[in-house]
């Protein structure tokens, strides 16, 4: 009993002292910004005040400027994220409210995601079945490709009190389709997985790792083997196929970032390189006037973001691709299945891209939160051989990425 009680006197103990390490930091912080706040509250006040405000109003949208501003001051300091975090962790809180409105949980499985909401995907898949529809007129197959989230739908992962609508978000969509269009549920390829589900995901981001992101290319090429006559080398979904380099402790994901590494540690980052692939390719990025050939690597890779361990300021995620684009091309030189692909994506196509790149001589990839040109008049100008939307299960609810497709 006496050590038992020690030893929760000593964690009290050391939450005090770090809530007042916090307080302190924060404190100076604050102080050390105090010539910037004038403009910073006048700025924000002016914006959240509305026309002929009441005093009442005044004074709501006081308080809320001055948040603002406190919560934008603490923010762009990395060390006071990193001691919140810890101290979350120490109390032994799983669920975390940012100041930027976001709420991060940690799973039961250790692993950080965020919060979602109940939403309705019915308008967005009567856009994708007109969207298709459309697009057979043209004689161009559709995909749509169920990317799986990091929650998975058949375990009882969430933390007591949180709930993920996602997986059931993506069931609805999947339900309302045209039979016309085609589909791949890649939720079910990572359940039947040798490896466990959860271990294809970062503890501290939401995206798949790149041993995920093969996982499903496999599971995709086997699709388009199958059902829309794709003639793809059977070694370039074979693991044999792939040089692994591993980066230890190299990456802080976007959960990661908003409760600082002290409250689920950082990831791992591996590379799966293929062999043999040492020319044919190009990657274009049209905005940035950027076109990169060679090998595999030297079209897809971009080490910079791998060069140093920089936890809140780099992403090593986007050492595959670069990030999100418009729109980006990836061509492949090399003996392939000479079908040309639209690819409709998200930013867990950073990593599938490129793998799917090998496997076709054409891949023109739109981001629709991004992209501001007409998506039919893409098609209709390009004529791909299938076009392909590759969303999480829960993407089926963002509008940015099902708006554009009708017109």
């Amino acid at each position: 009993m006496f050590r038992s009680f020690s030893c929760e006197k000593f964690r009290s103990t050391l939450t005090a002292f770090l809530l007042l390490i916090l307080l302190l930091f924060g404190a100076g912080m604050l102080f050390s910004n105090a010539p910037n706040f004038p403009n910073s509250f006048q700025e924000a006040y002016a914006s959240a005040r509305p026309e002929d405000p009441s005093p009442v109003e005044k004074l709501s949208a006081a308080i809320s400027a001055a948040e603002s501003v406190v919560d934008r001051a603490l923010n762009q300091h990395t060390e006071l994220i990193t001691i919140f975090g810890g101290l979350q962790r120490l109390i032994g809180n799983d669920v975390v409210r940012d100041s930027g409105g976001y709420t991060v949980v940690r799973m039961k499985n250790g692993k950080l995601t965020f919060l979602d909401a109940p939403s309705d995907p019915a308008p967005n898949a009567a856009l994708f079945n007109d969207f298709a529809a459309y697009a057979n007129s043209l004689g161009i197959p559709t995909l749509y490709l169920t990317l799986p989230n990091k929650v998975n739908k058949y375990a009882d992962d969430m933390t007591t009190g949180s709930f993920c609508y996602a997986n059931g978000h993506g069931d609805q969509f999947l339900e309302l389709l045209d039979p016309s269009v085609g589909s791949l549920d890649l939720r079910e390829n990572f359940q039947r997985a040798e490896q466990p589900y959860d271990g294809y995901f970062f503890d501290t981001d939401h995206h798949w790792t790149p041993e995920g992101a093969f996982l499903g290319f496999q599971g995709l090429c086997q699709k388009l083997r199958e059902e829309y006559g794709f003639a793809i080398d059977p070694a370039l979904t074979s693991p044999e196929h792939y040089e692994r380099i591993t980066y230890e402790n190299q990456f802080l994901g976007s959960q990661g970032k908003r409760v600082g590494p002290l409250y689920a540690g950082v990831d791992d980052f591996t590379l799966l390189l293929p062999k043999g692939a040492d020319s044919g390719y190009q990657y274009s990025i049209p905005h940035k006037e950027a076109v990169r050939s060679g090998s595999f690597a030297d079209a897809f890779l971009f080490y910079e973001m791998l060069e140093k361990k920089d936890y809140y300021h780099l992403n090593p995620y986007a050492a595959y691709s670069g990030g999100d684009y418009p729109l980006s091309i990836a061509e492949n030189r090399n003996p392939s299945s000479g079908k040309r692909v639209l690819l409709l994506r998200q930013s867990f196509s950073c990593t599938l891209a490129p793998f799917l790149a090998q496997a076709c001589a054409r891949v023109d990839i739109l981001d629709l939160r991004y992209y501001q040109g007409s998506v039919r008049d893409y098609v209709r100008q390009t004529q791909p051989d299938l076009v392909i939307a590759a969303y999480g299960a829960g993407d089926c609810v963002n509008e940015a990425l099902f708006a554009p497709l009708a017109g």
